[in-house]
């Protein structure tokens, strides 16, 4: 090469190279400058400790000058390099350390590193966070295309921000937000951080956000995958951001600085539709309906109704704050779904939709008797209520009533059993009466401690709470079986008060924690209560033969109108209306679905044949429990227990007969009865010729103590003392129960 080639070679070369630096930002015309260059190093805050290092560069992002290196302060994350000369306003930050990670409330069990490019003739207080630290590697990449730092950093810095809907904020430099300022921009830093820290380690986060920073820094956004990640981490943020913030507040209270955090909720883009603050309602507005009911015929139909609202509405939430996923475990919610043996369309069937903000509702035909209510709840994306519109669908009168169905199979199989053990020491206390005469019995084995007072009690209560559930969750879905229900409670309500007089009453089912402080209930308005439901069962319940021997306790559950009958007709009795009490008997006894035969209640013989065969033309409701006999005087808890045969109804229509002026027909009454069971009657009066029979034949039925009691005949009849007429409250329930009163005498 000659001279004069290589002269213009130099020349070509130098000004290229003074082209270039022009180009790319070097400030030829910067004269050195002395920085005190302090800040913050949160993601959250880097604790006292761990170390940062601040490197002067040019503006091509060459490294001029000396690495300087501090210390952070304190737990809040402030570090200071002092007085420096730099010889260009552009810097590299990098810190490294242990930090409060802010998901878990507690410090991170490993280090992070974060870095920061800044221009430091901006602002010489510069915070390195997880915002600097995602657009480093960007305003690198965009350097190295041509841009000056004030660009590249401007383009990084909204593309950032945009990517997760807050461009809003991307005005203010990443570099100058804190956790602790209580501005959006402070919500905006901790809603992001939190966000690529949910459900991570520290070294799970260190490789994390190397993929976001290599996408970001090469594309200016996050790939497809890195986008469904973080839709799915939304999801799991959505249930904690209230204890990050407080997680937040209380770490710095603990380190002596009062902060204020904004709602999160505002500052994350959960519908992904680009922009963030737009899926929840801000102070001020509402979501207003053109109507929030609707009555809806049995046969359905379609509505539409108008809705105006700022803000996206959802008939399901994008982000469920409470959806902890599947679970296979049995609760008292999901045990009563198959109440019913299967039908269909039995609670109210809709299709639902939401367009050009109108809400459609089309709903099917309702196979219930019963009308039912059901809401349309609309949601913004995070689950929050933003109105309801009631749906009402009358119900069907003529819809056949199911069979029970599993659940319903179980539970009445529950409270049968209880009942059925509650029936049956019942009638062991009968016996103690009865036999009372020959040995003494009453005063030795029934006193408050007695073990069968207590199981009385205790399972007649828990047969209670059993059908007290199952009438709350079966009125939830057709409530067709109320009726049945009632006449179960009142079968061993009427009992329990013939033998306490006031008994705690519960209707319905008692929060745990006032179980067991409930008061007695007095007789009378337990009695009209049932009196109520029993009126009512007889107007719906089917008028058949009652079949409760049957093995299907669909025959069992099904009770027939006269056991409503019955029942209500024993506290007529009880109360002295015998008009009311003749005229309900007179109608099983004119149903003709029953007839006297030679079957004697006294007879354990009697009992045992009917457990065999189950079936009998003289029982109408009967419970089964199995048990061996025990005790002298052949007392023993029976097998089977027949509290309502055919026998007591005649009985009991006599003595009706009798009270109500009627001797003549009371006499032809008792007489069936003497003749079918082959009886011998003796003088006396009416009424004590009825005793007489129901000594004779009816032991075993647990209807002569409240014969006794409401003829005044207990006493010389079982020769107890008057306050004997009653039985001690158990000595446990006045233990465990600081409402309850024991019965006079005990």
């Amino acid at each position: 090469m000659n001279i004069k080639h290589y002269i213009y070679l130099s020349a070509a070369i130098a000004f290229s190279l003074s082209s270039c630096s022009d180009d790319n930002g070097m400030e030829n015309d910067f004269e050195p400058k002395t920085y005190n260059v302090l800040g913050k190093v949160e993601k959250g805050p880097f604790v006292s400790g761990s170390t940062i290092t601040i490197q002067p560069m040019d503006g091509n992002l060459q490294v001029l000058g000396s690495l300087y290196s501090a210390t952070i302060q304190d737990d809040l994350g402030n570090f200071s390099f002092g007085s420096k000369l730099f010889e260009a306003p552009y810097a590299e930050l990098t810190a490294n350390g242990y930090f409060f990670n802010e998901v878990e409330g507690e410090l991170s069990s490993g280090t992070l590193n974060l870095r920061a490019l800044v221009d430091l003739s901006d602002e010489t207080t510069v915070n390195v966070n997880l915002l600097t630290h995602l657009k480093y590697q960007r305003i690198q990449k965009l350097i190295a295309k041509g841009l000056k730092f004030e660009e590249a950093n401007r383009q990084a810095q909204k593309e950032l921000f945009t990517a997760f809907g807050l461009q809003k904020y991307a005005e203010k430099d990443a570099s100058t937000f804190s956790i602790s300022g209580g501005t959006d921009e402070s919500a905006v830093l901790i809603a992001i951080s939190s966000l690529l820290l949910v459900d991570r380690s520290e070294a799970a986060l260190t490789e994390y956000l190397a993929k976001l920073c290599r996408e970001f820094g090469e594309n200016g956004e996050f790939g497809n995958s890195t986008l469904q990640q973080i839709s799915e981490d939304k999801k799991t943020l959505s249930n904690l951001l209230s204890s990050v913030r407080e997680n937040i507040i209380k770490r710095y209270d603990e380190l002596g600085l009062n902060i204020e955090v904004k709602e999160l909720g505002c500052f994350i883009d959960w519908d992904n539709d680009g922009l963030a603050g737009n899926e929840t309602l801000q102070d001020g507005q509402e979501v207003k309906l053109e109507t929030s009911e609707i009555n809806v015929p049995n046969e359905g139909g379609v509505y539409t109704i108008s809705i105006s609202s700022p803000i996206p509405v959802y008939l399901t939430p994008i982000v469920n704050k409470d959806d902890d996923g599947p679970t296979d475990n049995i609760t008292e919610e999901n045990f009563f779904t198959e109440i019913y043996e299967h039908i269909e369309n039995d609670d109210i069937s809709m299709e639902k939709s939401i367009n050009e903000n109108k809400l459609t509702i089309k709903v099917s035909r309702l196979n219930s008797r019963t009308a039912k209510s059901k809401p349309v709840t609309l949601y913004d994306c995070l689950g929050n209520v933003l109105g309801e519109v009631k749906v009402t669908q009358d119900g069907n009168g003529n819809t056949s009533i199911p069979k029970l169905g599993k659940t319903g199979e179980q539970v009445v199989a529950g409270f049968a059993l209880p009942i059925a053990r509650g029936f049956s020491d019942f009638n062991l206390i009968e016996q103690y009466y009865h036999y009372n005469r020959e040995a003494d019995l009453v005063s030795r084995y029934i006193y408050p401690d007695c073990s069968n007072i207590k199981n009385i009690w205790s399972d007649f209560y828990r047969a209670n709470r059993m059908i007290m559930i199952f009438k709350e969750k079966e009125a939830e879905q057709l409530g067709v079986y109320q009726d049945y229900l009632n006449v179960f409670s009142a079968m061993h309500y009427y009992y329990m008060a013939i033998a306490w007089k006031d008994v705690p009453y519960i209707n319905y089912v008692p929060d745990i924690d006032n179980a067991y402080n409930i008061s007695r209930t007095p007789i009378y308005n337990i009695f009209s209560d049932l009196k109520a439901n029993l009126e009512k069962a007889i107007d719906n319940l089917e008028e058949k033969k009652n079949e409760s021997l049957s093995t299907d306790v669909n025959k069992y559950f099904f009770v027939s109108k006269d056991v409503a009958r019955i029942l209500l007709a024993d506290i007529y009795m009880y109360q002295g209306d015998y008009n009311q009490a003749e005229k309900l008997l007179e109608k099983v006894v004119s149903n003709g679905f029953y007839e006297l035969d030679a079957s004697n209640y006294n007879d354990k013989e009697t009992i045992t044949n009917l457990f065999d065969n189950g079936s009998s033309r003289e029982t109408i409701f009967a419970t089964r429990y199995e048990s061996q006999p025990r005790g002298n005087i052949s007392i023993g808890t029976p097998m089977l227990v027949p509290i309502m045969t055919y026998t007591d109804v005649v009985l009991s229509y006599a003595e009706s007969l009798f009270k109500n002026g009627k001797t003549t027909e009371a006499e032809s009454q008792l007489q069936k009865v003497t003749t079918a069971k082959h009886l011998n009657i003796t003088g006396g009066n009416t009424l004590e010729k009825i005793k007489d029979a129901r000594l004779q034949v009816m032991l075993y039925t647990n209807t002569n103590f409240a014969f006794m009691q409401r003829n005044n005949f207990a006493k010389d009849v079982y020769e107890i003392e008057e306050y004997r007429q009653f039985l001690p409250i158990p000595q446990q329930e006045i233990i465990t129960n600081p409402s309850m009163t024991q019965n006079p005498g005990y």
